[in-house]
């Protein structure tokens, strides 16, 4: 990847909500520059002139909500981590799974 850009939102500042961790004012993205499809490094400046901070930030992909249509197949992505008690309720739900069930089925 490795290309660098410059992007305004649109009321024109550079901005996804974080503030200095100096003296808390709100912060503008001057830069970005994408490493790989997954991680990108954003570069700050403080908005309060007499602060003048400059930071490096990340954002990065953690895991996905829903699977995509069109996946590339050479990424390997997680997906939403669920809790072992939920994913075997879940399983135990799942057609043929537990013991076979007195309930006839829809063409018996």
């Amino acid at each position: 990847m490795g290309y660098e850009t410059k992007f305004p939102d649109q009321d024109g500042k550079r901005s996804l909500g974080l503030r200095c961790p100096h003296c808390q004012a709100s912060a503008t993205c001057r830069t970005s520059k994408g490493v790989t499809s997954i991680f990108r490094e954003l570069f700050y400046i403080c908005s309060n002139v007499m602060c003048g901070h400059t930071f490096k930030a990340s954002l990065t992909y953690e895991y996905g909500l829903s699977p995509s249509a069109c996946p590339d197949p050479t990424l390997n992505l997680p997906m939403r981590p669920v809790e072992r008690s939920v994913a075997i309720a879940q399983a135990a739900q799942q057609p043929g799974a537990g013991p076979p069930s007195k309930q006839p089925g829809l063409f018996d």
